[in-house]
């Protein structure tokens, strides 16, 4: 049985893995509201209470005496009631924030920014921002004011109106400007490098929204058409997203193992019915633009989560350690994933199962460790040859050692 992580479905949502915020960078992505507007009754707290006491993870180490009285919104409860650590994850969503996530709308410029010093670190793809504001840009101006984040916060709330973004790019003072709107984002961007006559795929890759399976296809198609040798996929601020999801990348990536599973969920010891896994999809349901890669490299940093590691772990029993290279940073660190089910105006996801791959083994809360270290290098785009991340990628796949 799979799941989704669209078409939500009362009491029972889709199961996903997802790191729920990132530790490097700030701002420009819009803000959607993180609690619902309703009042917090105690039937909802109750029932919240009921999902830590049976279905989470850590069920038998959770309270079973609260005084409600002591919680006021949903997302103050779920801190209260989650074990931490190892839950840094559990949280609590409105029904707009959810289907805004599932279907890769939200509002804002689009960017993302390194906190103090005001670097664009990020630029999603296809928001008002692409292609206006680059990687490697340092904010200095808002609207001819000095830079700070509630001038950005507030220009990005600003929807249809104008802001001028005075920015140093490389030597260069120039003047962007950039119109923050509602709009539907991109999480794929692929292209073909030509490494000493070897065709090497790379595949940034932002979230595992479901709605995204249909952009990284369009790029396996391309990929198998250039005959490529080698694969990069760019998971460097990848916070996870749809087991489904992941599981469609899998197959993309190897189509020799039809049948086969890719990985499992583990439930605690009271759900142990809803243990699920996930198998390589079968030779006649392929569609021809699967590869056969033998070696894989990713790119990843401490925002590389969930979702992300699974996919890592999930290849290791196939190709091999020495074949599923990571470079870069040791990954986030969350082995474990959730499952939504939803009360009144509130989306609750508690940590639910852990993540296990063919061979029994998780990702591990200590993250995955990175075969080469290298700096994350945000004065070139992602996907230039020349970045020190993918640099040292191209470097190991010529020579099999670090830069």
């Amino acid at each position: 049985m799979k799941y989704k992580i669209l078409a939500p479905i009362l009491l029972s949502l889709s199961l996903f893995l997802s790191s729920c915020g990132s530790s490097g960078s700030s701002g420009g992505f819009g803000t959607l509201p993180v609690e619902s507007t309703e009042p917090f009754s105690l039937a909802e707290k109750e029932f919240v209470h009921h999902l830590f006491l049976t279905e989470y993870l850590w069920y038998d180490q959770v309270t079973s005496n609260i005084d409600y009285n002591n919680f006021s919104t949903p997302q103050s409860l779920v801190d209260g009631l989650k074990v931490t650590p190892p839950d840094q994850w559990s949280f609590s969503v409105t029904p707009q924030q959810y289907e805004d996530a599932a279907n890769q709308r939200t509002v804002g410029f689009g960017f993302a920014y390194t906190p103090n010093d005001f670097n664009i670190v990020l630029v999603r793809i296809g928001a008002p921002a692409f292609g206006k504001l680059f990687r490697g840009d340092k904010i200095l101006e808002i609207n001819g004011e000095a830079v700070n984040d509630s001038l950005i916060a507030n220009a990005s709330q600003a929807v249809n109106v104008s802001t001028t973004f005075t920015v140093l790019r490389g030597s260069d003072q120039v003047d962007v400007v950039v119109v923050p709107r509602e709009y539907t984002f991109k999480v794929t961007l692929g292209n073909v490098i030509n490494d000493h006559g070897r065709q090497v795929g790379y595949l940034r890759y932002d979230e595992f929204t479901e709605t995204s399976v249909n952009e990284f296809e369009q790029e396996f198609t391309k990929f198998k058409a250039a005959g490529i040798s080698e694969l990069v996929i760019d998971l460097r601020y990848n916070g996870g997203g749809s087991v489904d999801t992941t599981s469609a990348l899998i197959d993309n990536i190897s189509n020799t193992h039809a049948g086969q599973r890719q990985m499992y969920l583990d439930w605690n010891a009271n759900y142990k019915s809803q243990n699920s896994s996930y198998y390589f999809e079968d030779a006649d349901m392929q569609d021809g633009n699967e590869l056969n890669m033998q070696r894989v490299v990713f790119l990843v940093t401490k925002d590389s989560a969930s979702a992300s590691e699974a996919l890592i772990s999930a290849l290791v029993p196939y190709l091999g350690a020495e074949n599923v290279v990571t470079v870069g940073d040791a990954t986030h660190g969350k082995p474990v994933g959730m499952s939504g089910k939803s009360y009144g105006s509130n989306y609750y996801f508690l940590i639910n199962f852990f993540v296990n791959n063919n061979a029994d083994n998780t990702s591990g809360f200590e993250g995955i460790p990175a075969t080469c270290t290298a700096e994350d290098d945000i004065t070139r785009k992602m996907g230039d040859p020349e970045e020190i991340m993918l640099k040292t990628a191209l470097h190991y796949i010529d020579t099999g050692s670090c830069l």
